[in-house]
């Protein structure tokens, strides 16, 4: 399939250049690593569910619990004088 994306021109240079230095078209370049890109977008995105799939469940008593402890006098805002 045929398309027309926009790239920078600087971005344009460097794909050209590192096609020719692989011996590779541009278009077969970018393909390779437009799939390599995908292939880590998908790794990352399955770590991240598998992370948060291993997560203990969490009760709601401890979620108010929670709740509770983000409003207290421990969670006020922070003086920015404090920090200079």
């Amino acid at each position: 399939m045929k398309t027309t994306i926009s790239i920078r021109d600087d971005l344009l240079r460097r794909l050209k250049a590192r096609a020719a230095l692989r011996g590779q078209s541009l278009s077969r370049y970018m393909e390779e690593t437009l799939a390599r890109s995908l292939r880590e977008d998908d790794e990352h995105d399955q770590s991240v569910a598998g992370w948060v799939e291993d997560l203990p469940p969490v009760s709601p008593e401890a979620i108010k619990e929670f709740e509770s402890a983000l409003v207290s006098d421990d969670f006020r805002p922070i003086d920015p004088e404090m920090w200079q």
